[in-house]
């Protein structure tokens, strides 16, 4: 049962460069989908991207949630005060801590959006 296989041809390709010896214009895509060092370059840059503002964002709410201790501990005093019976440690941590959490988390996914398009404009087919 002969399928053909077992000829010996392989399979036509098209040249990198065209027979007068000028290179071909290649993409961005094409560079990424044959893992050459062009296109390691652009998924470097998209994976650094991503992992600076993760490290912003890490460092925002970092800042944000590690600032409410050191205040107590600055002024201890704001222990005892009560709002409405309700410890100001605890108000602190309810009212302005999670809407700022929320808006944090909301511009992280806007800019990490952006990346995203931003790379795919760069490697979509034109």
């Amino acid at each position: 049962m002969d399928t053909g296989s077992e000829s010996g041809t392989e399979p036509v390709v098209a040249p990198s460069t065209p027979v007068d010896g000028a290179p071909v214009p290649r993409t961005p895509r094409d560079e990424l989908a044959e893992a050459t060092p062009h296109g390691q370059v652009y998924l470097r840059r998209l994976i650094r991207a991503q992992l600076t503002l993760s490290f912003l964002a890490l460092g925002a709410f970092g800042g944000l949630i590690g600032s409410l201790p050191l205040l107590l501990v600055l002024a201890p005093e704001l222990q005892d005060v009560g709002l409405l019976g309700v410890p100001l440690p605890i108000v602190l941590l309810v009212f302005p801590i999670f809407p700022l959490i929320v808006l944090i988390g909301w511009l992280y996914q806007r800019r990490a959006d952006a990346l995203d398009d931003a790379f795919r404009e760069l490697v979509e087919e034109r």
